[in-house]
């Protein structure tokens, strides 16, 4: 097995990359042949290309360099031979695990960006022009003419992938990017650039495919169902019931609320857009800007306690303080659950909790708490007069009667 210590050399590589590079294509690639099924039948010497082509088998390799770090003792060490006791420790060949962490990231997305976006012909250089005759070659060689100007340089334009690649390469910094990378590829080339630095915001693949498919305004502003909730705010700073209503479409809440599915939800969002405007904004923290839960919270309350007792809960006659208990109660409740029919369920719960779902008066367990005018003060008991003690007979001290001694006032002293 063809393998080297590059961890015991006297003076590691000035060139960094090229070390790190050449520890991973033998020390790392034996040792993740011999740990992965997957790579068993892979040649040595295309286990490297063969990890970094294929983002999915990349990640496994990082999931078994983070569960048995054993493994790797003897390559990933510092300078003084000792193992690194966290992921921005300097190592023997100058860089960090961090640091070789985003070079593989980058590599990979770099191939695999190149193997699925198509390529741009290569450009062919325009033949050059030759003399026309000798009497012209002439006078160019005695300098009685100028000689035609030489032929621009050919140019190549970058191919789609590399400019798609420049756009993120800066924020590919992590491992768990890695299985993230096919999703990342279909994304045009506009929406990275608008996104930046908040690419990272999105881990799953069903919000890049989002963005894949609608894309990020030129002003910025994401597609609404990943964007926050602050868009559902209108001029007025209530909710507004036109953005509303296209909330329940993307997020597909028919599906969960199909009494309200009347319209595409239009009504209903007409509804919730008459609550006061005091109740949405002692919510809006408590529900952590988040759209998805903001919308199924405020579909669920209607649907569940109808139009009566939402308003009476939530309209203008709504109890503020039982909105702020109810507020507390939401900041306990996270994280709330991922799916919709679940997130329906734990909304219905947390409304319940303050509020009554039949009459959308307070509930019978949210106690009000008298904070308005403090009670007064009691009056301090009486002074009791203590009886004084008997005589004392031959043997000994009377005992003192079991009888209730009535309470006595003091004399007046004048």
């Amino acid at each position: 097995m063809k393998s080297f210590n590059l961890a015991v050399d006297a003076q590691p590589s000035q060139n960094h990359l090229d070390a790190i590079r050449a520890a991973l294509r033998t020390q790392v690639s034996d040792i993740l042949r011999a740990n992965v099924s997957m790579l068993s039948d892979v040649p040595p010497h295309l286990v490297y290309d063969h990890v970094l082509n294929t983002p999915e088998l990349l990640h496994e390799c990082f999931q078994v360099f983070r569960s048995q770090p054993d493994l790797f003792k003897r390559v990933v060490m510092r300078p003084d031979k000792r193992p690194p006791t966290s992921d921005q420790d300097e190592l023997w060949c100058g860089r960090s695990v961090d640091d070789v962490v985003r070079l593989v990231v980058r590599a990979s997305a770099k191939r695999y960006f190149r193997a699925s976006l198509p390529s741009l012909p290569p450009v062919v250089q325009a033949p050059r022009a030759e003399s026309r005759g000798v009497l012209q070659q002439t006078a160019i060689r005695l300098k009685l003419k100028k000689a035609p100007p030489p032929p621009a340089p050919v140019i190549q334009p970058p191919a789609p992938a590399d400019e798609l690649y420049g756009a993120y390469r800066s924020n590919l910094l992590y491992e768990w990017q890695v299985p993230l990378i096919p999703h990342y590829a279909p994304i045009d080339l506009p929406t990275v650039t608008r996104l930046g630095a908040r690419v990272l915001d999105f881990r799953e693949p069903a919000q890049l495919k989002i963005l894949a498919e609608e894309g990020v305004s030129i002003d910025g502003r994401l597609p609404l169902v990943l964007d926050d909730a602050k868009r559902l705010v209108g001029p007025d700073g209530n909710v507004d019931p036109h953005v509303l209503k296209d909330a329940f479409v993307k997020l597909g809440l028919d599906a969960i609320f199909p009494d309200l599915a009347e319209n595409g939800g239009r009504r209903a969002a007409a509804l919730i857009g008459t609550m006061d405007l005091r109740i949405f904004q002692i919510l809006q923290p408590a529900w952590n800007y988040e759209l998805k839960l903001t919308a199924v919270f405020l579909f669920t309350a209607l649907s569940r306690m109808g139009e009566k007792a939402f308003r009476q809960g939530f309209g203008a006659t709504g109890a503020i303080w039982a909105i702020q208990k109810l507020a507390k109660h939401l900041e306990s409740c996270r994280p709330w659950p991922r799916s919709l029919p679940g997130l329906r369920q734990a909304c219905e719960r947390a409304i319940a909790f303050a509020i009554d779902l039949n009459s959308g008066l307070p509930a019978q367990n949210a106690v009000k708490t008298a904070t308005a005018v403090p009670a007064p003060a009691a009056a301090p008991p009486a002074p009791k007069v203590l009886a004084k003690p008997g005589p004392v007979g031959p043997a000994g001290p009377a005992r003192a009667s079991r009888a209730p001694t009535p309470m006595v006032s003091a004399p007046s002293r004048r």
